[in-house]
């Protein structure tokens, strides 16, 4: 029942809301400015023309066109306003969208990763609490036992492989060399010891495996 309340609150979205009238319109760049004054230095020549030469019926529909391309000219300013406005809510929404599913998604991953270890849990409290109380090494060993395969089937579950490498030659991409020792009978770089083993997933390694490797005596080598 948690589980599905947290989906549920994870899952909702706050949407921006365009307000264009509390939205700040963006600067005219130099360039358009430059281009505007320009043109109204060029119609106010014009108009200064008709005023001067007194043609009156000409200055009217001037007028007249100038307000209509004004009034065209503010309409199509505030329509590609509201559009770059909605397109970046939109956007704005898209990117929250996508968190809420990453996180989400996250979320679940880790949840199924913890489910595999809690028996696992389970079993190392309970084998400390009775080693405690009643410490019997052959109860102690059989638990250890249980909680190690516990372990590896957890591990198997989630598709993570042991790299157990004794006695394989050494590669550097699922080994690491802590050092090297001379060691009869071994061949070269022989791994003859593993301190700690590595794990991978799919070939991908997490944690290589660390350890000792064989290596040539000086006799064998100058001979």
């Amino acid at each position: 029942m948690k589980l599905n309340e947290e989906k549920e609150k994870n899952n909702e979205e706050d949407f921006i809301e365009v307000d264009v009238e509390d939205l700040d319109q963006e600067e005219v760049s130099e360039e358009e400015q430059d281009s505007e004054l320009v043109l109204f230095e060029e119609i106010k020549e014009e108009l200064t023309n008709l005023i001067e030469n007194k043609k009156t019926d000409v200055l009217i529909e001037k007028h007249i066109s100038l307000i209509e391309n004004l009034n065209q000219s503010n309409k199509l300013k505030e329509e590609y306003l509201k559009t770059a406005q909605v397109v970046q809510a939109e956007f704005e929404n898209y990117k929250k969208r996508v968190q809420k599913e990453k996180e989400w998604s996250n979320f679940q991953n880790k949840q199924r990763i913890m489910q595999r270890f809690l028996t696992i849990f389970d079993d190392i409290e309970r084998t400390h609490d009775m080693f405690i109380n009643h410490p019997d090494v052959n109860q102690a060993k059989d638990a250890v036992t249980l909680i190690f395969n516990n372990l590896k089937s957890a591990f198997e579950s989630l598709d993570i492989d042991i790299i157990d490498p004794q006695d394989e030659i050494f590669n550097p991409q699922f080994h690491e060399a802590i050092y090297s020792i001379e060691k009869e009978g071994a061949k070269k770089n022989q791994i003859i010891e593993v301190l700690s083993k590595g794990f991978s997933i799919k070939n991908i390694v997490i944690r290589p495996a660390r350890v000792v490797i064989a290596k040539l005596s000086e006799d064998k080598t100058t001979g």
